[in-house]
């Protein structure tokens, strides 16, 4: 592995733990109001939806963070930025 491929995956973890930190402290703020509000109802079509979206998210973001492979991206930052005007424009 390059040395810029691990840099990439440092940048990757540092962005991710942050990330999912805000994501589980929002679900834990709102768990009594789910509780209250989708378990404790009559179950109806509606109730399944929001569990398949809200847990279903929760899960293909955790697959996502732990597998790394569809976050990381190993190209450079800069191949498609402003960085590269000056190649462009002398290509074109």
């Amino acid at each position: 592995m390059s040395e810029q491929e691990v840099a990439g995956l440092f940048w990757n973890n540092y962005l991710s733990v942050p990330v999912f930190t805000l994501m589980f402290y929002e679900y834990l703020l709102l768990l009594d109001k789910e509780v209250q509000y989708v378990w404790e109802r009559p179950w109806s079509i509606m109730s399944y939806l929001y569990l398949v979206v809200r847990y279903l998210g929760l899960f293909l973001a955790l697959l996502c963070g732990l597998w790394g492979g569809l976050v990381y991206m190993p190209e450079s930052p800069c191949k498609y930025t402003v960085c590269n005007t000056k190649r462009l424009h002398s290509l074109g």
